[in-house]
């Protein structure tokens, strides 16, 4: 356990105001959670807490998590602090006590943080209800973000389209770090011609889906199930559902009951 660290050092060293610092600290030890938990761990009044984890988000400190109810998470501190800490270095030669200080509070906040990881990743086995496909795509964006290895889409014949309609510049990208994206969805004359286009970036294959569903599974161990509703390539619709989860086990077991290049 990294020892407690003061949330006066990182407002004075990092340019963050009280209720920032505060907050942001909070989070770094005890993980995720809602604003109401927040304020209560914190001290930060639940008046100010929205405002507060506003300023934090666009400082780039803090991201939303999207589910019911909201919660909020720490970026990595070596991420979001460093390039400031880079800027003092350069611009502030004359406070060489308060760098060092400052490093030594980054690597207690990433020591913090890692430790929260490892301990959330551990236990986590929740699944999360998604709703309205803008969401679903919102969802769908993180997760091709975060891909490093591969990417398996199953979907029906208005799925590929739509998935190609929103995704073709990401597929590209994912190519580009020779991420492995295969993809299976019933291919005829209706969607041949966006099969083809596919074929570019990632491999795609003929398999029958009887249902209206688009399946994503990313690097084998998060997985998103959405049922289309209705199963056309519309990207402005509300009726989408859908489920989350990070569990591994969970990402096994439904790829292996879908068809699909994913076996």
């Amino acid at each position: 356990m990294p020892p407690m660290l003061p949330w006066e050092k990182l407002s004075e060293n990092f340019e963050l105001s009280e209720y920032e610092a505060k907050a942001y600290l909070s989070l770094v030890m005890s993980g995720a959670c809602k604003a109401r938990k927040l304020s209560l761990i914190s001290g930060v009044p639940r008046t100010k807490i929205y405002a507060t984890l506003k300023k934090l988000m666009e400082r780039g400190l803090v991201i939303e998590i999207v589910e019911k109810p909201r919660k909020f998470a720490p970026t990595s501190p070596a991420k979001a602090l460093e390039p400031l800490l880079r800027f003092l270095r350069k611009e502030i030669s004359d406070r060489v006590v308060s760098l060092v200080e400052s490093d030594k509070l980054l690597s207690l906040l990433e020591e913090a943080y890692k430790n929260m990881s490892a301990r959330n990743e551990a236990e986590r086995e929740e699944v999360w209800i998604i709703q309205r496909r803008s969401e679903i795509f919102r969802r769908i964006r993180e997760m091709l973000l975060r891909a490093e290895r591969s990417v398996n889409v199953v979907t029906t014949e208005n799925g590929l389209i739509l998935f190609y309609r929103a995704f073709h510049k990401m597929l590209d990208k994912l190519a580009e770090k020779d991420v492995k994206v295969r993809m299976g969805a019933p291919i005829s004359s209706y969607n041949g011609s966006i099969a083809q286009e596919l074929k570019y970036v990632c491999q795609v294959e003929h398999v029958d889906v009887p249902f209206p569903i688009l399946f994503l599974c990313v690097d084998d161990r998060e997985l998103l199930l959405v049922e289309l509703r209705p199963d056309d390539f519309s990207i402005a619709l509300d009726d989408d559902v859908g489920v989350f989860s990070r569990n591994p086990i969970l990402c096994a077991l439904i790829s292996l009951m879908l068809p699909g290049p994913i076996k």
